[in-house]
């Protein structure tokens, strides 16, 4: 199988259990999921899978630059625990995607 497609299944694989954690996540907070915070966390993923696949770490600053960033004028009331829960776990996923990648290559 050809190296991109190999990154592409494992990305695309795991994103279907990630939306199955993320639901989870979401009830134990008492949130709902929302297609917006669903496409936003698949963005974020993918964005944070190709810095690691193409070893750019300077872009795992600029992403946390860009976390920060938002959450600056952030007047929506989500809790420090809700958001910190979502990236952390988003994060473990993305490094998963990379051990499995790195594993099989």
């Amino acid at each position: 199988m050809d190296k991109y497609m190999f990154h592409t299944a494992i990305f695309v694989v795991g994103e279907l259990g990630a939306l199955v954690l993320f639901f989870l996540v979401t009830k134990m907070f008492s949130r709902s999921l929302t297609l917006s915070s669903v496409l936003r966390g698949v963005l974020e993923r993918g964005f944070l899978y190709i810095i690691l696949v193409v070893d750019l770490p300077q872009g795992l600053a600029f992403f946390g630059a860009l976390k920060i960033a938002t959450r600056l004028k952030d007047d929506d009331k989500i809790s420090n625990d809700y958001f910190l829960t979502g990236n952390l776990v988003s994060v473990l996923i993305v490094i998963g995607y990379y051990l499995i990648s790195q594993y099989c290559f």
